[in-house]
């Protein structure tokens, strides 16, 4: 895409010129481009035609496939059925040595991650299970950098979502970034360097990915999924400018799902009937309709409602809407006031933080939010309770 073209160039002649750091670290939201860069980056450190990147040579093509011997790629995986420890599932692991070996299932896991960044580097793959990245796969990663390179005299090391190490392994990995063989590259990625070790986020040549422009990403998204372009200025707002998150937030049916918080908020009035909305809530959200990955999902969205009622409120209709495609809608909410979308919007919040921190069940979480917001309008007095 466009909004990358020149970091991509900037870091790719860096590369060519032998001028780009041993130790990158790539920051930015899940989706937004940074695998593109890594296999920019490597496709023209391990080109057997002078570094050019060419995409046509034995090497370019098998970074591709990510199946060049030179090319360690490293990303967090669930560790799935941990008492079948049967298989090595990274090509840097020692079949007989290795203390990083997992199931079968693991291993399809890793696989399905890596065909799905094939086919489109901007993917969000998520797992059913909880990820990260082991100690002794970081091991076995630093035990291939101390060898020499396979073919070529390079060889690029990739570690995506380095902040998902698991406890005591980036400390271990720690001194590999501050001092990498000649021969290798480093390239590393975050959307959350404040969880990083400060000693690590100073050791590394930091590169900050920027957002897709809004219309970018629209005329991207129109073509990528087949949507009109209401929809699409919807999604590419919603993501934060990330392309792979637009893709996913459109997979997860958002719309649909919007069109539900909104018919609630619609609902919303001085008079509303309490039990009633206790009766609605539940016939949507109890008896496990909802799991914790679609509360995270509505949170998202309830917090982009507020923001753009705001913005009515002040008589602010311009590009800042997040929820461009239902101006009309919103606007036909009224205007609460700027006092009751503060309470909202402290509403939400603590409701996200009880339910995706404090793990209160994501149906309990809805229905504290949306009895909340009703209260509100009767007063800030009729807010007496919390949630743990």
């Amino acid at each position: 895409m466009e909004y990358l073209r020149n970091i991509k160039r900037l870091l790719t002649d860096a590369a060519r010129d032998g001028n780009l750091s041993q130790s990158l670290l790539l920051v930015g939201p899940r989706g937004i481009g940074r695998f593109s860069i890594v296999m920019d980056l490597a496709r023209t450190l391990l080109c057997e035609n002078d570094r050019s990147g060419c995409g046509k040579c034995p090497s370019c093509r098998n970074v591709d496939r990510l199946y060049h011997p030179d090319f360690l790629l490293l990303f967090p995986f669930p560790n799935l059925r941990p008492e079948s420890k049967k298989v090595t599932i990274f090509p840097f692991s020692d079949p007989t040595g290795s203390g990083a070996r997992f199931s079968e299932e693991t291993q399809e896991e890793v696989e399905r991650f890596k065909e799905s960044k094939i086919g489109d580097p901007y993917a969000v793959v998520d797992f059913q299970k909880r990820e990260n990245i082991p100690v002794d796969v970081v091991k076995d990663l630093m035990r291939s950098l101390s060898r020499r390179p396979l073919r070529g005299g390079r060889r690029v090391a990739a570690i995506l979502e380095i902040d998902r190490m698991a406890y005591g392994a980036a400390d271990l990995f720690l001194k590999t970034v501050e001092e990498p063989p000649l021969d290798s590259h480093l390239i590393l990625t975050t959307s959350q360097p404040d969880l990083l070790l400060p000693t690590l986020l100073s050791r590394t040549h930091i590169i900050k990915i920027p957002p897709a422009p809004v219309k970018e990403l629209t005329e991207y998204l129109m073509g990528r999924i087949k949507t009109d372009e209401g929809t699409a200025a919807y999604l590419a707002r919603l993501s934060g400018g990330s392309p792979g998150r637009a893709v996913s937030l459109y997979e997860s049916d958002v719309v649909s799902r919007r069109d539900v918080i909104v018919k609630y908020f619609a609902g919303l009035s001085p008079g509303s009937n309490i039990n009633q909305l206790i009766d609605d809530v539940n016939r949507e959200y109890g008896m496990g309709g909802i799991n914790y990955d679609d509360a995270r999902l509505d949170f998202d969205i309830m917090e982009s409602i507020i923001h753009d009622l705001y913005l009515i409120a002040e008589n602010g209709l311009d590009n800042n809407l997040v929820n461009v495609d239902i101006e009309k809608e919103l606007s036909a909410l009224g205007r609460p006031g700027t006092e009751v979308l503060d309470q909202w919007e402290a509403c939400c919040a603590e409701t996200r933080r009880a339910c995706l921190v404090n793990n209160v069940a994501a149906g309990t979480a809805m229905m504290f939010f949306y009895i909340s917001c009703a209260e509100a309008l009767q007063g800030p007095s009729r807010l007496d309770f919390k949630l743990p």
